[in-house]
């Protein structure tokens, strides 16, 4: 039974040839998939061919695109670094000049109510007469750091809560000048030379006129959509005890100006008078006037110096009068020179377009004479490193430039080739706008990636049909649409794999994903859009600069 009789050779029905099973499951999708992109290359090499009579429609529709992007770049917001939600943030706070411990704490105590009262807050802790490292402060300034909850136990975003607890801080307690930062960012910002979104720099001999036009400005700035927790700059007025020496009287009895402000100096501050040995650790010992002393303008009067000549003791208040003032609580220098700073948040808006309303407010109302006005903060580290990362991309267009240049050894197919990045661009920058992702300096980095992305996709075509045509002896058009047959497959799985691999950050899954986000985004916009210029536009520029019946000179 195992072998073919003469009968069975006979019969009709007989295969000579063992039946191929019919292929299931994966190997049924992968078949199906392998028929589609063949039947996708037929037709885009016959759609080719017909875009390449209508070369005037094609260039037509570039030129449009350029248009549609340079109006669209007009309504994408610019920022300096992305945004994320650390799930922590510091609470910065003021109270105004010379206010009492007490009376601080009294009404940072309030916003700590509010605070506890935010269901998305986990946890908070503050600090008064320091802040973040430890440094020491005034009486009158500290900061509150508050923990939120994770992310999926919240319903709001970090930004959220921040502005639902600036109002609520704002009205309960009117006088209290507070500023809202995440950790991070004011580390990085920090480090950056940056530590506010919107900084305005006065510069003047004249500290009042500097003043006076800080007020004016303060007003118009701070009725700008998205200005938050402005700052106009000017300080807070300190309360002092202004102590005026009589020389005349200080000589008669052999003390000079010098050795009675040291002697209240050490009465109101303490004087050292040594140390403590305590267990394993010394305790530094400081003697000073009571405070019934040191805070009464009546007692200071009293106070004994002691004369070097005769060591008689004198009463202050023989050879000083005293005299209640207010005076500037800081004075801020830059580069030698006299400077204030109009400070503010940016909140439901770029920073770019709050910047623009910004130049407005100063042009309706410029400087007087002797007035210099900066802009400085995050606007200033933004445009640095906008005009760094420009320098980054003409290098790279270079560069690619001149590998395509050895590969080609013309060009023209090089030139042509990178005109696809500026087109490209145009999809970065619609995504960007259609996410309302603002241009910064990661979705920035995303455009310089795009050069290299893009030109990929181009030296696939380009390279197989200077094959064809070296190879085959075709004329330019009939090469390059069988190089667009055979090669749309290679440069469709390249770009899908590319796409597919930064969903995830345009997505926004994983933690610090927003950092990554917007070069996600750009990269994504700028592909997508790329792809069919890469398809259609380069081959129609080509055919059109070299012409249809161009061949390649053979040289021996």
């Amino acid at each position: 039974d195992q072998f073919l009789t003469p009968q069975d050779a006979e019969a009709e029905d007989v295969d000579l040839e063992p039946r191929k099973a019919e292929p299931t499951g994966a190997g049924a999708f992968l078949r199906r998939v392998r028929h589609w992109l063949d039947t996708l290359s037929l037709r885009y090499q016959e759609s080719l061919e017909r875009v390449l009579h209508h070369r005037r429609q094609v260039l037509i529709t570039a030129v449009i695109l350029i248009v549609a992007g340079v109006i669209a770049q007009r309504f994408v917001g610019t920022g300096f670094l992305p945004e994320m939600d650390e799930g922590a943030f510091v609470l910065d706070y003021w109270t105004p000049g010379g206010t009492a411990l007490t009376e601080t704490d009294r009404e940072v105590h309030i916003v700590e109510r509010i605070l506890a009262g935010t269901p998305e807050i986990a946890g908070t802790s503050r600090r008064t007469g320091a802040e973040l490292g430890l440094f020491a402060t005034e009486q009158n300034r500290g900061d509150i750091v508050a923990r939120l909850r994770p992310l999926s136990s919240r319903s709001r975003s970090i930004f959220e809560v921040i502005d639902g607890v600036r109002v609520k801080v704002q009205a309960a307690v009117p006088r209290l000048r507070v500023e809202f930062v995440q950790i991070l960012s004011d580390v990085i910002n920090d480090l950056a030379g940056s530590a506010r979104p919107v900084e305005i720099k006065l510069y003047g001999p004249d500290l009042n006129r500097l003043e006076d036009y800080a007020r004016t400005l303060e007003a118009k700035i701070a009725a700008i959509p998205g200005v938050e927790d402005l700052y106009n700059g000017v300080s807070e007025p300190s309360a002092e005890l202004d102590m005026r020496i009589n020389e005349a009287e200080s000589n008669r009895v052999g003390l000079t100006p010098q050795s009675i402000a040291e002697a209240a100096m050490g009465a109101l501050l303490g004087a050292p008078a040594g140390e403590v040995r305590l267990e394993d650790r010394s305790i530094a010992v400081r003697v000073r006037a009571p405070d019934s002393v040191r805070f009464s303008r009546m007692a200071l009067g009293a106070l004994p110096i002691v004369s070097t000549q005769t060591g008689a003791t004198v009463p202050l208040g023989t050879l000083a009068t005293f005299e209640p003032v207010e005076t500037r609580a800081e004075l801020l220098r830059e580069n030698q020179q006299q400077m204030i700073a109009m400070t503010s948040d940016v909140s439901g808006r770029s920073l770019g377009s709050v910047i623009n309303d910004v130049k407005s407010v100063i042009t309706a109302h410029p400087p007087p004479p002797g007035i210099r006005l900066e802009l400085g903060g995050q606007y200033a580290s933004q445009q640095d490193a906008f005009r760094g990362l420009l320098l980054v991309l003409a290098l790279a267009a270079a560069s690619v430039v001149a590998v395509m240049v050895l590969q080609f050894q013309s060009f023209v197919e090089a030139l042509i080739v990178l005109l696809a990045a500026p087109l490209s661009f145009i999809g970065a920058i619609g995504l960007l706008l259609i996410t309302g992702t603002p241009l910064n300096v990661s979705s920035f980095m995303g455009l310089i990636l795009l050069v290299g992305l893009i030109v990929k996709n181009g030296i696939i075509l380009l390279d197989f049909t200077r094959h064809r045509m070296q190879t085959a002896d075709l004329p330019l058009e009939r090469a390059i649409t069988e190089a667009a047959r055979v090669r749309l497959r290679p440069i469709l799985m390249t770009t899908l794999c590319t796409l597919f691999g930064l969903l995830p950050l345009a997505l926004g899954l994983g933690a610090g994903s927003e950092l990554q986000k917007p070069l996600a985004l750009a990269v994504i916009g700028g592909l997508t859009l790329s792809t069919p210029i890469t398809l259609f536009v380069v081959p129609t520029l080509l055919v059109a600069i070299r012409g249809r019946g161009y061949r390649l000179v053979h040289t021996h």
